[in-house]
């Protein structure tokens, strides 16, 4: 005998649910266990949320149970629900038919009935009161899909009024729409949520509805991933999903405005946590000097200081004097959905978090995961990411914090998204801080010839490989792809236009500005530079 799969349809069944009419698509199990009778007693055992029920059997014998047609709700009653060995038999017979689900008094339950239920993919559903009861409420509710799916939504709709958090609003969708993911998604980043809900998947259909902040500006959608096969869970759903638009406003109203306050406040703590520790540069010498105390207040917001900690700086691709508010509420809240208890305090032209273990060993495998989880979030916003050493109490902290801000000077330089710890930058790191800008404009003037040549770019990507490599032109045509000779010509050409690299003299300078310029000219036209190629 073929095994049936309950959890596939046929191309003819999905093609015809998909011509019925919205209101005729049949309901599915949880949709039922959203509403009562069966909201009250739940599932034991519930393989598959989204089959669809077509019809209620209310079967007191195994003879009518053996006559029931695939996808029907089976109520068993009578001799057919006397529990045992009756449980086991119907549910190989419910098996074979392919049913949706049986429904059973909870007296008839048992440990090895619900073992068996799971290795044959059954659904079973719980009843307390009378099944012949339940079965005629169920009958009602499964002729008039359109009617039953409007009490789940009254019903939803009642619980996400009482939710005042984003959380408490995606929680309750969650409940209502059973297996299916739902999330948050702000500029295509997942802010709260299942971030399953936003990625593309063959088996799914992702369902969006989006919601405009107030004066029509859009701002944000709910997104759910239900079953591709089944047409009934998308347009539930989408209805569910509307219901939500009001509390969710709300809700993220509130949550923006306690997350201002928190921030004001971790800002000030920080500063405050500066102040008593003195901040060292990163690389000083302060190993000798006595740590301070843990204040007390830095436990009542939830930091630890007092163990080895690891920084992170986040900041924007193009150096900004402050992040907009809005971005802020963004990098928080994909920032601490793998890790919720890590601090993020906005400071200057970035954010600071870190990592602290308490038993003085530094494992950085719960930074690289999170690390990992924010990249599209970095990538998206144009963010880059530094990481600092690892060094033990409120001082090492404050080292790790400078250690990770140079960091993230560094990793400008390689674009949206690049993570660059210290301790892979080595002295080069000093490069990142040299003030591109304002060396173009000193060579803008100086080197008026060389900067407005049509081959400057060429001309000073040659001369700073040569520097680079120590004068040796082999090395340097290596580098650059191109022939011993072309490099002569180019050196040449440089130093009738006044960049002449065997100058002792002029040396350090014209290295300086040959790397600011290489770096300037690798970027994206800024409006700071002065100058771009042509």
């Amino acid at each position: 005998m073929r095994t049936p799969d309950p959890s596939i349809q046929t191309a003819t069944e999905q093609a015809g649910a998909q011509q019925r009419p919205p209101s005729t698509l049949p309901l599915l199990l949880t949709d039922l266990l959203a509403i009562e009778p069966l909201a009250a007693t739940g599932a034991t055992v519930l393989p598959d949320p989204a089959r669809r029920v077509e019809q209620v059997v209310l079967a007191e014998t195994f003879d009518r149970l053996r006559r029931s047609t695939p996808h029907s709700l089976v109520v068993l009653h009578a001799e057919a629900a006397a529990g045992g060995w009756s449980l086991a038999a119907a549910l190989h017979i419910a098996w074979q038919r392919n049913v949706a689900a049986l429904a059973v008094p909870r007296s008839a339950a048992t440990p090895s009935g619900t073992a068996l239920a799971q290795r044959l993919g059954v659904a079973v559903l719980l009843l307390d009161g009378d099944p012949v009861a339940v079965a005629l409420r169920l009958a009602g509710q499964v002729s008039a899909p359109q009617a039953a799916r409007a009490v789940q939504q009254a019903a939803c709709a009642a619980r996400l009024a009482d939710e005042a958090t984003v959380h408490g609003v995606l929680d309750v969708l969650n409940s209502e729409l059973g297996a299916v993911p739902v999330a948050l998604v702000i500029d295509d980043t997942v802010v709260a949520g299942q971030s399953a809900a936003a990625r593309t998947h063959p088996e799914v259909t992702q369902v969006s509805v989006d919601i405009d902040a107030p004066g029509g500006r859009p701002w944000a959608r709910l997104v759910a991933a239900v079953p591709a096969h089944v047409p009934a869970a998308a347009l539930q759903a989408t209805s569910l999903l509307r219901l939500a638009r009001p509390s969710l406003l709300a809700a993220w109203a509130q949550t923006r405005l306690d997350s201002a306050t928190h921030a004001a406040r971790e800002q000030a703590a920080f500063g405050l946590l500066r102040r008593l520790a003195g901040e060292p540069s990163a690389g000083s010498p302060d190993s000798g000097s006595p740590d301070v105390d843990v204040p007390p207040w830095a436990t009542e917001l939830g930091w630890h200081v007092g163990g080895v900690n690891r920084a992170v700086w986040l900041t924007p691709l193009r150096a900004q004097s402050e992040p907009p508010l809005e971005l802020t509420h963004l990098v928080r809240a994909a920032w601490q959905l793998e890790q919720p208890t890590w601090p993020l305090v906005a400071e200057n032209d970035g954010w600071i978090s870190w990592q602290s273990t308490t038993d003085g060993d530094d494992d950085a495998g719960p930074l690289r995961r999170v690390l990992t989880a924010f990249h599209n979030t970095a990538a998206a916003h144009q963010l880059v990411v530094g990481v600092g050493g690892a060094h033990p109490g409120v001082r090492g902290l404050l080292r790790s914090v400078a250690e990770a801000r140079l960091a993230a000077q560094v990793a400008r330089e390689c674009g949206p998204a690049h993570v660059q710890w210290l301790d892979q930058v080595g002295p080069k790191a000093a490069l990142a801080w040299l003030p591109v800008a304002e060396i173009a404009r000193v060579a803008a003037l100086c080197l008026a010839d060389l900067t407005s040549a049509r081959d400057r770019v060429a001309l000073v990507d040659t001369v700073l490989a040569v520097l680079d490599c120590g004068g040796s032109l082999s090395q340097a045509s290596g580098r650059l792809g191109v022939h011993r000779n072309t490099v002569l010509a180019r050196l040449a050409r440089a130093r009738r236009l006044g960049l002449a690299h065997d100058d002792p003299e002029q040396r350090l300078a014209l290295h300086i500005l040959c790397y600011a310029l290489g770096s300037l000219w690798q970027q994206p036209p800024s409006p700071d530079a002065g100058m771009e190629p042509e």
